[in-house]
């Protein structure tokens, strides 16, 4: 079984692609796409909490007590992940000076758009399944050009699309797909079907399909895109190998689902012990020792007289004993790994007392700052091809306010928030106090921006130094006699 969600790729150059070229590949295409969409499915459920321990059985015995604990630390992950990079929302910026006000007018329209809910919807499917789709086209109607952005942006589901790509060098990608499935009630029959909606930078074309097995695929739709010629699924994932945080962490975390679980178990199993009455008799019928044995623990008292008085009575009572802090630590060494391997702070992460306490807790923070540093190298790259649709649509409508710039020029900004350990970077910062504030800011990771925070300080004490000496020499005027 493959790891990651996989590429489909066909061995069709891009200057070659016409829709007779993709036809033949029709089946091999929605077959690998729904490989992809059944791992997609799985991983998004076991991400929402649907976890293998809620199958869990008890050997044996089915009317043992069965506990199916769900320690949702995948859900947890994937939603500070979320948090981490996009909880201050990020940023466009012109990299140089330009007499414009293109920017004013694409930050306008990202907002209008609700760019900053997209971002979050697409973000969690990137870290729960691997990779994430936004779906960008120009609007049908624009009332506003002013207040209004001209393009249409949506989140669309992993498990309902795919980009296609060339086999060839480069991988170019060549159209996009996103798949339907249809149920009809005709004269009270149900007929299930899927269609492949296919959009070629020329053409987009609708396929129906019956039955996979098949192999027949009607064509039901056919429309020229003579002028919107991008393709309109933006692709996003945080490594080139598809991965998400459930596929990763899903081991360990069925690990302490099934570690809680057993532990709750024996707990129950122990309260409920095994009673095993030595030559006693409780009663002629069950029914009768079923009530006398209750009436006995509920009473609290338990009086033991022979059946037969050559053999003393005895009650012993049968328990198998977990070591619960053998458990614990056990439990304690997953987490850990768990939340060290997927780069996300233990919250509760602590050993011994003090400064070693918080320098594991701080240590946490730092893993999980590299680690996100190294996904918004990957994140960026969707980012920069969703920035080129809007460009492109901003610049090819009636009236358009955007004329300028280019994705080259704006600058992409994840603000992440570097505001853990705040009394700790505080002391480092006034220890560094003979340092220039650029190289402070830095050392002390205080900020993602240091020389801006840098420039600002200097700025600011410049200003500040200047102010002083005026209202020196307002305070002590010179007196020049002539």
């Amino acid at each position: 079984m493959s790891i990651g969600v996989t590429k489909i790729k066909i061995p069709i150059r891009a200057d070659e692609l016409t829709l007779d070229k993709v036809r033949p590949y029709l089946q091999y295409i929605l077959t690998e796409f729904e490989k992809n969409k059944s791992k997609i499915t799985k991983n998004y459920e076991t991400y929402l909490g649907k976890h293998d321990v809620l199958s869990k059985v008890r050997p044996y015995d089915s009317d043992l007590i069965n506990h199916r604990i769900v320690e949702p630390h995948l859900y947890a992950m994937v939603d500070f992940k979320c948090g981490y990079a996009l909880g201050n929302p990020k940023e466009y910026a012109q990299r140089e000076s330009i007499d414009s006000d293109d920017i004013i007018y694409l930050n306008k329209y990202w907002k209008d758009a609700k760019g900053r809910t997209v971002d979050d919807e697409v973000a969690k499917w990137v870290y729960a399944t691997g990779v994430g789709y936004y779906f960008i086209q120009p609007k049908r109607k624009i009332v506003d050009i002013d207040n209004k952005a001209p393009f249409e942006l949506f989140c669309q589901p992993a498990n309902t699309c795919a980009k296609i790509y060339s086999s060839y060098i480069g991988e170019e990608p060549l159209c996009d797909l996103i798949c339907t499935t249809i149920k009809e009630i005709n004269d009270g029959k149900e007929n299930e079907y899927t269609v492949m909606s296919l959009y070629l930078p020329n053409v987009y074309a609708e396929f129906k399909c019956s039955n996979l097995i098949s192999n027949r695929f009607e064509l039901i739709k056919t429309e020229s895109r003579p002028l919107y010629q991008m393709l309109p699924l933006v692709e996003k994932y945080s490594n080139s190998d598809r991965l998400g945080i459930v596929e990763i962490g899903r081991s360990l975390q069925d690990a302490i689902d099934s570690l809680a679980s057993s532990s709750l178990d024996n707990i129950d199993d122990v309260v409920n012990l095994l009673y095993i009455f030595v030559n006693v008799s409780l009663g002629g019928t069950p029914e009768e020792k079923a009530e006398n044995f209750r009436l006995l623990k509920q009473n609290g008292v338990v009086e033991l007289l022979p059946s037969n008085p050559q053999f003393p009575a005895d009650l012993k009572t049968l328990a198998i004993n977990l070591n619960h802090a053998d458990v614990n630590t056990v439990y304690k060494q997953l987490k850990e790994a768990l939340y060290d391997c997927l780069g996300v702070p233990l919250q509760t992460a602590s050993v011994g007392s003090g400064n070693n306490a918080a320098a594991e807790t701080g240590a946490g923070w730092s893993n999980a700052y590299t680690v996100m540093l190294k996904d918004i190298n990957s994140l960026i790259k969707g980012d920069i091809d969703l920035l080129e649709h809007i460009l492109f649509i901003c610049k090819n409508v009636k009236g358009a306010k955007i004329n300028d710039i280019t994705a080259s020029d704006i600058e992409i900004k994840y603000n992440i928030n570097r505001s853990e350990n705040l009394l700790i970077k505080a002391q480092a910062w006034d220890y560094f106090q003979d340092v220039p504030p650029v190289l402070r800011a830095k050392w002390v990771g205080i900020t993602n921006e240091p020389d801006a925070a840098g420039k600002a300080i200097e700025e600011y004490k410049d200003k500040l130094a200047e102010q002083q000496a005026q209202n020196q020499t307002n305070a002590n005027p010179t007196n020049i006699q002539e």
